[in-house]
């Protein structure tokens, strides 16, 4: 396997994180991360099983949630270890208050400082920091023509059902 194939493989795991996050996929999040892992992640510290259900209970308020992840940069520090830095700009919409009503916006701009090791021919994350360096709320009314396919933060969301759409 190629170093081009490793970076992949890791970029892989940092998409599959903030798909995991936004549709609220409990088991993808935790598949990111090694067991013993440790995450720093604003008011939580501890292991994958303890960020699952810190991300649980945060987001029980929250109806939609978008990570974008970009300017990944990968450095080797061994064979099967890598330090790596990623940009993340995070959009978490508040449930209103009343149907229809105003809410609350977060706009998140964060790095995630990870160390990823390879393990049993998969990489995953060890070890990662959340640095935070803004967050903004701003009042928003969701203007989504309702006819529209909407997200959803769930196994019902179009993204898994792909197969069984058909196609060409």
């Amino acid at each position: 396997m190629s170093r081009a194939d490793d970076r992949f493989e890791i970029q892989d795991v940092l998409f599959r994180y903030a798909r995991a996050v936004d549709r609220l996929d409990y088991d993808a999040i935790a598949a990111c991360y090694f067991d013993d892992a440790v995450d720093v992640h604003g008011g939580y510290t501890g292991d994958a099983a303890g960020l699952v259900e810190d991300i649980r209970t945060r987001h029980r308020t929250i109806d939609s949630s978008q990570h974008f992840i970009s300017n990944v940069l990968v450095e080797f520090t061994g064979q099967d270890s890598a330090d790596v830095e990623s940009y993340c700009l995070c959009f978490l919409r508040q449930k209103p208050a009343e149907p229809g009503g105003e809410q609350e916006l977060a706009v998140i701009r964060c790095r995630y400082v990870d160390r990823f090791e390879r393990r049993d021919g998969s990489w995953g994350i060890a070890d990662r920091v959340v640095v935070f360096d803004e967050s903004r709320v701003v009042p928003v009314v969701d203007g989504l023509n309702p006819d529209w396919v909407a997200s959803r933060r769930d196994g019902t969301d179009p993204v898994y059902s792909w197969g069984s759409r058909g196609g060409a």
